[in-house]
C-alpha cells in the first residue's frame, strides 16, 4: 500500500501526537516538581506544543489537499 507523500507530514504529526501528549505532561511535571516554572507556565508551555502540533497537521493536510 502507498501512501500519497503529500499527506506524509500530516500523517508523521497524528502519529506522535499521542507520544507528544505523554512527553510533554511528564516533562511539565518535572519542570513544576523542581520548582522551574511555575504551574500557570507548565500549562501554558503543554498547550502551547499540543495546539502547534494540532495546527501543523491541519495546515500540511488543506495545504496537500490538490
Amino acid at each position: 500500500m502507498l501512501i500519497d507523500k503529500k499527506l506524509l507530514k500530516s500523517l508523521g504529526l497524528a502519529l506522535s501526537l499521542p507520544s507528544t501528549i505523554i512527553f510533554m505532561a511528564v516533562l511539565c511535571k518535572e519542570l513544576v516538581n523542581s520548582d522551574v516554572l511555575s504551574k500557570t507556565w507548565a500549562i501554558i508551555l503543554f498547550l502551547a506544543v499540543i495546539l502547534n502540533t494540532l495546527f501543523m497537521m491541519v495546515y500540511y493536510a488543506f495545504r496537500n489537499k490538490d
